[in-house]
């Protein structure tokens, strides 16, 4: 008896460790959890951090291209052309100097404006009666010549000429005095009339072909021509 009675006295002492046992689990599983979630929110604190950095340096570079731009912009408008205008020049058409088959002229450009400017290229010169209608076509460049930029001080000149052919020279046909002169400075649209000299100029009526050329005219140039 006594010892069954021991025995039912070792099996009431066991039974409450076995709870106490299987706390040790629960206890570890929710300190992993608070682990977990510790390492959960430094991730997301990292994650936001870079990406504050990426925008930070993103910044810099859209300042930098704006810069650029606005020196090309600068730079371009600097840059603008100082060609000689129409307004700005004086023009002067000389007196006739004869050779044998056509009559030569000078053309003078005197840059009365207060600023340096350029002359590049050849100058439009066409004739014109009393009326001002325009007699046969206009002068032809003359191709054997290279031309050059002329800068021109203020009071400065620089030099052409036009030659115009003996309007009794065949295939010509038509022979008509030219009283007014219209000259288009090299690169400009606007033209200034000057008056021929006295007793007109005798011009070809007749339009320029490939075996006639009823005027030539030079490219502008430093020295008088």
């Amino acid at each position: 008896m006594r010892s069954a009675h021991r025995s039912a006295h070792r099996r009431v002492l066991t039974g409450p460790t076995a709870p106490s046992r299987r706390r040790g689990p629960a206890i570890a599983l929710g300190i992993v959890g608070a682990a977990l979630l510790l390492a959960a929110c430094g991730s997301s604190s990292s994650s936001s951090t870079t990406t504050t950095a990426v925008a930070t340096t993103t910044r810099p570079t859209a300042v930098s291209t704006t810069t650029t731009t606005r020196a090309a912009s600068t730079t371009t408008t600097g840059a603008s052309s100082t060609s000689c205008a129409t307004a700005n020049l004086a023009i002067t058409f000389g007196s006739p100097n004869g050779t044998a088959g056509a009559i030569h002229y000078a053309i003078t450009f005197h840059n009365s404006g207060s600023s340096t400017c350029t002359l590049y290229g050849y100058p439009g010169v066409s004739f014109l009666t009393a009326a001002g209608s325009q007699i046969g076509a206009p002068a032809q460049r003359e191709g054997n010549l290279t031309p050059a930029t002329i800068t021109l001080a203020s009071g400065g000149n620089a030099y052409s000429s036009v030659s115009v052919t003996d309007p009794g020279i065949p295939p010509c046909s038509t022979s008509v005095s030219a009283t007014q002169v219209r000259i288009y400075p090299p690169g400009e649209t606007h033209s200034t009339l000057v008056a021929a000299p006295s007793g007109g100029i005798a011009v070809c009526g007749s339009p320029n072909t490939a075996n006639y050329q009823s005027a030539i005219v030079s490219p502008v140039s430093a020295t008088a021509i």
